[in-house]
């Protein structure tokens, strides 16, 4: 029963010491008065407070001008180099015309764009895909080749998974949805 007691205690006299704090630094409570006198050659500056009432903005910092920095030091990252030169035979800025160059499309990846996935058929564990090629239709299971460049490395719902006869290059088929991709006669 002491222990609580001396808890009560000790929350007494906080509560009791921040209601002082309070009272004295609060805006209603004391603050220094400053008489007006008749009119003066000085500028007026704002009453100075102390300790008591709201912080005071001094106006005349606001009227500072900035101070002047060397041209170097007023970029932190230094200056830019400057953009390469269009040269007339093609170098780093691109080809003759000043064009980026492109480099060409990979075979690989052009060949895989003409297939389609058409459909699957689970049978078991295994699973066959149905894949077409302009009019040609291949059935095909996990590790046939299609075409003599591509090797069926997975098949899900979702797509096939080709790679070149290399190992090297892969390309990923999605399952055509829409009828649009289905062959036509």
């Amino acid at each position: 029963m002491d222990s609580r007691k001396r808890n009560l205690l000790i929350l007494i006299a906080l509560a009791a010491a921040w209601g002082l704090i309070l009272v004295l630094r609060s805006p209603w409570g004391p603050t220094a008065k400053t008489e007006v006198k008749g009119p003066s050659t000085t500028s007026p500056k704002p009453p100075v407070t102390t300790g008591a009432g709201f912080p005071r903005l001094k106006r005349e910092l606001l009227n500072i001008p900035p101070s002047e920095y060397p041209r170097e030091v007023q970029s932190i990252f230094g200056t830019p180099p400057p953009p390469p030169q269009a040269s007339a035979v093609g170098g780093p800025a691109g080809g003759p015309t000043g064009q980026p160059v492109v480099p060409p499309p990979d075979p690989f990846q052009e060949s895989a764009k003409q297939l389609r996935y058409v459909g699957y058929l689970e049978r078991g564990q295994r699973m066959m895909a149905f894949i077409t090629q302009g009019p040609e239709v291949y059935t095909v299971e996990v590790g046939a080749t299609i075409s003599g460049q591509f090797r069926i490395q997975t098949i899900t719902e979702e797509a096939v998974l080709l790679s070149s006869l290399a190992g090297d290059k892969q390309a990923r088929v999605p399952l055509a949805t829409d009828a649009a991709t289905a062959p036509r006669r």
